[in-house]
């Protein structure tokens, strides 16, 4: 029993060895982990990115077939997004981005890689009236 209390008592934690292998897996896991970990914060990045643009035509696209609308496109007319500084929308544009309690101003592109400006271009058929909404989007 004497025996059994000294060992206790010298048990004070782990050893070096011990602790040097513990930190080894860790790093291996990190250096595995870290490239897939970024590539879908990146992913998730162009991803925002793709739904502003969406959200911006859907609000030009309800614009264009409300009857109510106090001001009509041009022919032309663009939103451009970019990932530094933004360039504010105007005109029939700016109504409907406002209507639809968006800021005129468009937001910044998150994405780091992927594409590094996008333009929203709004056309109107002369004949018809049909407004159309395209982008640039890869």
């Amino acid at each position: 029993m004497a025996n059994l209390k000294e060992t206790k008592l010298n048990n004070k934690g782990f050893s070096l060895v011990e602790l040097i292998i513990v930190i080894a897996i860790m790093a291996v896991l990190i250096g595995v982990l870290a490239p897939q970990y970024l590539k879908y914060v990146e992913k998730s990045r162009v991803s925002t990115d793709r739904d502003n643009v969406t959200s911006i035509e859907s609000a030009l696209q309800v614009w264009a077939v409300d009857p109510d609308a106090t001001s009509t496109f041009t022919n032309g007319e663009t939103i451009t997004l970019q990932r530094t500084g933004t360039a504010a929308a105007t005109g029939a544009a700016a109504d409907a981005l406002t209507n639809a309690g968006m800021s005129t101003t468009p937001p910044n592109l998150t994405n780091k890689q992927t594409f590094p400006s996008v333009t929203i271009t709004v056309n109107v058929n002369s004949t018809t009236g049909a407004v159309t909404i395209t982008n640039n989007l890869p």
